[in-house]
C-alpha cells in the first residue's frame, strides 16, 4: 500500500468536512480504497475521489472546501 495522508474515518477525503459515516453509508456515500473506507460529503466529492483517489490520498493534497 502506498504512503497516504492522514485522514479521520469521519472526513472526506476530497473537502475536508466531517461526515456522519453512517448517514453516509445509508446514502451511499462511502466506498472502499486499498482496503479502508473512505466517507463523502455529497456526490460531487464521492464522484470526483473514484476518478483519481490518488490525488486525494498524497501527501502532499491539502483538502479544502
Amino acid at each position: 500500500m502506498a504512503e497516504h495522508r492522514t485522514i479521520a474515518p469521519n472526513e472526506d477525503p476530497v473537502c475536508g468536512m466531517t461526515v456522519d459515516a453512517a448517514e453516509a453509508r445509508k446514502k451511499g456515500l462511502a466506498r472502499d480504497h486499498e482496503g479502508r473506507e473512505f466517507v463523502f460529503c455529497g456526490k460531487g466529492c464521492y464522484l470526483e475521489f473514484g476518478d483519481d483517489p490518488v490525488t486525494f490520498l498524497a501527501e502532499g493534497y491539502v483538502a479544502q472546501m
